[in-house]
């Protein structure tokens, strides 16, 4: 099945576009590669009279350095979660799908503005300024905010039911390259890595819409507000999971700035506490309820923090140092009993600060 997909790039997407009849075969077509991401190939496409659109197509081996294979019908995966998501939150949030080629995994989806850039970018670049914290500050407010009405509104969707129901791909894109691979590099962990990954199966009444690649460098920050992008790791789920893979970024990168000694120190943990009361405003969870969930997101922070120096995919930005601080502290964290958001933050901000 997958042999005969016809894979496209920068170089030849017009003439796909023009064969498929998508445009028309006399039409200025312009064409190049957009940054970001391991798993597909994202390409921008102007068309002379038509708003720009973007054209992603799946790729079976991920961009990394380990060996990652992944099956191409995760696209579709994200077509159906923009399309839920597209009923959740406000127009604009995420972008609309156009069209779907399902001979050859891909869609076309609405183009962000063109002043848009991630958040990621932002956030490793220089912001001492006020102004450049209050914007931050905003940003994750807001991303709590959105996340938070995900969690809630999904519940009792019936797109959980359907194709999101299934956890195939979270298995083969998260669990595995980042839980699994960690509890084999540090075999004390084994256990409680086990523990943590059957702790997802939550009953069906317990699920919601889990996006699985919350971050930033899939939030695109522009001057008008945000856009989300990249589900192909959606499924009905632990909503403790996206806490997790989200803090985890934040955490890093106040990491990264203590190793630096750049002035940032403390501020990552800042926006970290403000996207996390943010985002309990918007559930509605009774204080038991509430307790468990802070436990296993908490345990969660900690196990992606270790993933993302020891698992398949290691973040770029952390040198030796950074690696060696990160992965100190996830399994310091990992061995607190009743461990907690706050304690987390808490307890990362006296590290970096001595």
């Amino acid at each position: 099945m997958f042999e005969t997909m016809r894979e496209i790039d920068a170089t030849t997407t017009a003439e796909y576009l023009r064969e498929t009849g998508r445009v028309a075969r006399d039409a200025l077509i312009q064409v190049r590669e957009l940054s970001g991401g391991v798993s597909n190939i994202v390409l921008r496409v102007e068309v002379a009279g038509r708003p720009p659109f973007v054209v992603k197509q799946c790729r079976e081996r991920l961009r990394v350095a380990m060996e990652w294979l992944a099956p191409l019908d995760r696209i579709w995966t994200e077509s159906a979660t923009l399309g839920t998501l597209g009923q959740i939150l406000p127009a604009g949030t995420v972008p609309s799908v156009l069209f779907e080629d399902r001979a050859d995994y891909l869609f076309a989806m609405t183009c962000a503005a063109d002043d848009a850039v991630t958040w990621k970018t932002q956030l490793l670049g220089d912001w001492h300024d006020p102004a450049g914290h209050a914007h931050h500050q905003d940003i994750a407010v807001r991303l709590g905010e959105l996340l938070g009405t995900i969690h809630e509104d999904a519940r009792s969707h019936p797109a959980l039911r359907g194709l999101l129901a299934d956890t195939c791909l979270f298995e083969e894109l998260r669990v595995d390259p980042y839980y699994r691979t960690i509890a084999r590099r540090h075999p004390s962990l084994a256990g409680r890595i086990d523990s943590l990954i059957a702790d997802m199966n939550r009953p069906l009444a317990e699920r919601t819409l889990v996006l699985g690649d919350f971050s930033p460098k899939n939030i695109l920050v522009h001057r008008r507000g945000l856009v989300l992008l990249d589900f192909e790791c959606a499924h009905a789920g632990d909503a403790a999971f996206d806490l997790g893979f989200f803090l985890t970024h934040l955490i890093l990168k106040e990491v990264r700035a203590s190793i630096a000694g750049d002035g940032q120190m403390g501020r990552f943990v800042g926006l970290a506490r403000a996207f996390w009361t943010s985002y309990l405003e918007r559930r509605s969870l009774d204080p038991q309820t509430l307790e468990e969930f802070d436990r296993r997101a908490a345990r969660h922070t900690a196990a992606c923090c270790l993933a993302r120096v020891d698992g398949k995919s290691p973040v770029e930005y952390l040198d030796e140092r950074g690696q060696a601080l990160a992965r100190s502290l996830a399994l310091a964290a990992m061995d607190v009993e009743s461990l907690t958001i706050a304690r987390i933050l808490d307890g990362l901000e006296e590290e970096t600060k001595g």
